[in-house]
């Protein structure tokens, strides 16, 4: 059965996480390139950063021997101008895919952490609210 009913149905994402090896660059990379703001750890474990974006969705930075997932797996973050985003993480030195532009008109780009792992730079999608 679902997780149907209004009270037990998905309704946001709350955070996403990124294994790496080294948590110390990967913070450097979050903040420095993207300006995701670090937030304090709700847990008590030192292998884990906990990082937040305005909308109060998180990323957590997991540090772990093995390091990336693979094939990597990744979130996606939307923009406002993605021209701009891509420009900004382009004069960090961080390369990007091109921009492509979906069936909806949600246009997107990736790049990846200095680890490998994969992170999706988007407009807001096309769809609005489906369900």
């Amino acid at each position: 059965m679902a997780l149907s009913d209004d009270n037990v149905r998905l309704k946001a994402v709350n955070h996403v996480t990124y294994n790496v090896r080294d948590k110390v660059a990967a913070l450097r990379f979050w903040e420095d390139v993207l300006g995701v703001k670090r937030i304090p750890s709700q847990v008590d474990s030192d292998h884990i950063i906990w990082l937040q974006i305005p909308s109060g969705a998180m990323v957590h930075i997991i540090e772990t021997e093995e390091g990336p997932s693979v094939p990597s797996h990744h979130g996606a973050f939307e923009v406002d101008d993605i021209e701009a985003a891509q420009k900004s993480v382009q004069n960090s030195g961080v390369e990007t895919t091109d921009i492509n532009t979906r069936n909806d008109g949600q246009r997107v780009f990736f790049i990846n952490d200095p680890e490998g792992n994969r992170i999706e730079i988007c407009t807001k999608s096309g769809f609005g609210v489906l369900v």
